[in-house]
């Protein structure tokens, strides 16, 4: 026979260990909060700082994009391979996986070339609001290979995404170049393309075992990245011109913006969720903006930000409208 006195004491035991889950519960959304909201605002650096680098500079150096996506990848390289030597052995990894790794440091390579080009010639601002183009291709990719259907629901939020991403700041570089293909287009483009890439990085990242772990993934992109950039740079000449200050400002910018941005991006994922993850992610267009204000004095248009809330808009209802199918389906 249990005395009252032992039930009270049971009941005490079980009060604080759900009172302990629950602070560990707690403790863990806000680092997962926090970690996203990092990896948002490291994620804007790659959208603006290599701006400055690539103006045409007299006095001094005027690296090539090439060169400065090359030593992005071999500053991430470099710095992983310590912080990755404890985790997952790379002979441990199966050849198809590997195979994966190198492909997604070859698409990853790709789009941020492409991105870098494309913010040559086009602003900051331009290009932080049209890298939301990453999201449209992922919709129509879903549409059209894996014959995923939107709901009436879904088709409003999404082309609100490709009114503010795409025809809004595109079409007022039009205008404003005398409604013909300018350089300034041309690099509106890039940027767009450049999200395509980085929309298929995502497909290939979701066929890697989760086994692997994610510091070991960015230490083998990286690596696969440098090589693909440096055999770019032998094969069209690319002169290896950089100095120690430019060198500096886009190893710190590459290493935060894309290792650094993609492990807070997954610790976030496994701590808080896809849905909540991605909605505040969301907001590293809205860093990569005030950086561009702040950094490289570019002026905030009313179109601009007409433009940002349109897809913000966008992205919100679409992405609360996911969340509650996935929760739904639980």
């Amino acid at each position: 026979m249990i005395s009252h006195g032992t039930l009270t004491l049971q009941k005490i035991v079980k009060k604080y260990l759900v009172s302990k889950q629950r602070g560990k519960l707690k403790y863990a959304t806000a680092l997962g909060l926090i970690l996203a909201l990092f990896a948002a605002a490291f994620s804007a650096l790659p959208n603006v700082i290599p701006k400055s680098l690539m103006e045409d500079n007299v006095d001094g150096i005027t690296p090539h994009p090439i060169m400065l996506v090359f030593v992005i990848y071999v500053i991430n390289g470099l710095l992983f391979s310590p912080i990755a030597k404890n985790t997952t052995p790379v002979n441990r990894i199966g050849r198809k996986s590997i195979t994966l790794l190198i492909l997604l440091g070859v698409v990853e390579g790709t789009g941020t070339l492409l991105h870098m080009m494309g913010l040559k010639e086009t602003t900051a601002l331009n290009a932080s609001i049209l890298s939301n183009g990453e999201m449209i291709f992922a919709i129509l990719i879903g549409i059209t290979i894996f014959k995923e259907r939107l709901n009436r629901k879904e088709i409003i939020p999404f082309l609100l995404i490709v009114l503010g991403t795409i025809i809004i700041p595109v079409g007022l570089d039009i205008h404003d170049h005398g409604l013909y293909f300018s350089d300034f287009v041309l690099g509106d483009a890039l940027i767009i393309l450049a999200g395509l890439f980085y929309c298929m990085d995502t497909f290939i990242a979701k066929l890697i075992p989760h086994s692997i772990s994610t510091k070991r993934v960015v230490h083998i992109m990286s690596c696969s990245g440098a090589v693909f950039t440096l055999i770019l740079m032998l094969t069209l000449h690319i002169p290896f011109d950089i100095d120690l200050h430019q060198l500096s400002i886009i190893s710190i910018a590459g290493f935060l913006g894309i290792g650094v941005t993609m492990v807070f991006f997954v610790m976030a994922l496994r701590l808080i969720g896809a849905v909540r993850t991605v909605l505040i992610y969301s907001t590293g267009t809205v860093f990569s903006i005030i950086y561009s204000a702040v950094f490289l004095s570019e002026t905030i248009t009313i179109l601009h930000a007409f433009s940002l809330l349109v897809v913000i808009f966008g992205l919100y209802a679409l992405r609360t409208r996911l969340g509650k199918e996935q929760t739904i389906e639980n």
